[in-house]
């Protein structure tokens, strides 16, 4: 959730216009959203699971979201792809920051704890096969079974990850950004 690299730089360094995340999370705090609101970037996307966390959003965002430059949606980010066949990501370049995953036990309407291999299976049915991908949370996808997610099996989840990042574009090179913890955001670009 907290970045602490230069967000702005990176779009620039990347040319990206849109950026979009999986996990709100609760936006009266520092969250990804409010980074990438002081950027440049053109559209602003984010699919949250929690309805709670999407009405907060819609108050702390009211005015970017009445001018069109954000947009809440209220889904599990294993449903990313409905969104995504718009003619805007296909114009577009998009930087995604996937931080989607269940640590709550309040919450029961989701299908993955950690839908990040979904997520990118997503990203991979796009047009566009240049996208700036990044993951956070690596500290927990070292291990297998993170947030308890166990319906992959006791994978590698990292290395997963990686691969399936490397189905969408061969070209792809990986670095790790600071995020909460030092190198625990995956930067994936072309």
């Amino acid at each position: 959730m907290p970045i602490q690299f230069n967000l702005e730089q990176l779009r620039k360094e990347h040319n990206c216009s849109i950026y979009f995340e999986t996990g709100l999370y609760d936006p009266r705090l520092d969250v990804s959203i409010k980074h990438a609101l002081a950027c440049s970037f053109d559209k602003i996307y984010s699919i949250e699971i929690r309805e709670d966390w999407v009405e907060l959003g819609k108050d702390v965002f009211k005015d970017e979201i009445m001018s069109g430059k954000i947009n809440l949606i209220l889904d599990d980010s294993v449903n990313l792809g409905r969104y995504l066949n718009q003619n805007i990501f296909k114009e577009n370049k998009t930087m995604f920051f996937l931080d989607a995953h269940i640590d709550n036990d309040n919450i029961h309407n989701y299908k993955k704890k950690c839908p990040l291999l979904e997520e990118l299976e997503a990203i991979k049915c796009m047009d566009r096969k240049d996208h700036v991908i990044l993951v956070d949370d690596l500290r927990y996808l070292r291990d297998p079974f993170p947030w308890d997610e166990d319906s992959y099996g006791n994978i590698n989840f990292l290395e997963h990850i990686t691969k399936k990042i490397l189905e969408i574009n061969a070209n792809y090179t990986f670095y790790t950004l600071p995020g909460l913890y030092e190198n625990d955001i995956l930067l994936a670009h072309i």
